[in-house]
């Protein structure tokens, strides 16, 4: 198991900035890792890990694990107004989240897993998904 630590990760500006997500809260099958860089807990960045793992050797049980890594980036309302000296509480205007779920039967090999994390990676890089997030296309 990796000891949890502080990961760095690049955003999509023109000159990438790197965001640190900071351990938040850790479990047995679950870790939330925070970007504070917003300065204000509903603003955070939040990087979340989480396992699912078989359920038992009962009849109809799932044999499979589930991981399942998430990324969400709540944009905070541009709030300019000061009322009696206060600055009113932070808000969240909308959230872009994404969340990539491997489903794992358990009887998978490592390079089975290692095969499907590639493919994943590549698919993300490729051009086809690029335009659908950046322009909303599909390829046809």
């Amino acid at each position: 198991m990796a000891a949890i630590a502080n990961i760095v990760i690049n955003d999509g500006q023109v000159t990438p900035v790197a965001h640190t997500f900071a351990p938040a809260k850790t479990q047995a099958d679950f870790a939330v890792l925070e970007d504070r860089s917003a300065g204000s807990y509903v603003g955070f960045n939040k990087l979340t890990y989480a396992l699912t793992r078989p359920s038992g050797n009962t009849k109809g049980a799932s044999r499979n694990l589930k991981l399942s890594i998430k990324i969400e980036t709540p944009k905070l309302e541009d709030v300019q107004m000061v009322v009696s000296g206060f600055a009113p509480a932070p808000t969240v205007s909308y959230r872009p989240v994404i969340e990539v779920i491997a489903t794992m039967p358990e009887r998978c090999l490592l390079q089975d897993r290692k095969d499907l994390l590639a493919f994943v990676k590549n698919a993300l890089a490729n051009s086809f998904t690029t335009d659908a997030f950046e322009k909303f296309e599909l390829p046809y």
